[in-house]
């Protein structure tokens, strides 16, 4: 157990006495000058692993998804609005770009049809 002389001699952010082990001078790495550099780093690194783009990356599957797991997705988000989970905005969020998601696969499927029906038109005139 750490005594009071082992530990760093600033105050935190509430200004009580900080708890972390002193490393130089009597001061914690997260308080010592000569590391405010390296520990303002650490935090903005902190602050972008917790952003909700990085919370989204986490979450979604790196493939993109079929119509199928789209709609399981989904059901999924207005079962958690329901139950008060989620908010309705993150709910109209996620149809929205489900929405745009599904037009862009069927826009994709029509243009491999019309492909895949000139090749056989030109095929036939040959």
């Amino acid at each position: 157990m750490s005594t009071p002389a082992d530990l760093c001699q600033t105050t935190n952010k509430v200004g009580e006495p900080c708890s972390a082990r002193a490393w130089r001078d009597g001061l914690c790495i997260w308080h010592h000058p000569s590391r405010a550099q390296e520990v303002a780093a650490a935090r903005r690194r902190g602050g972008q692993a917790r952003s909700n783009k990085a919370r989204a990356l986490k979450a979604l599957p790196a493939e993109l998804m079929t119509n199928e797991q789209l709609h399981s997705y989904l059901g999924i988000v207005f079962t958690w609005v329901i139950v008060g989970k989620i908010e309705p905005g993150v709910a109209n969020a996620a149809a929205g770009v489900a929405r745009v998601m599904a037009e862009l696969s069927r826009a994709t499927e029509l243009e491999q049809r019309i492909i895949a029906l000139e090749t056989e038109r030109e095929r036939r005139r040959a």
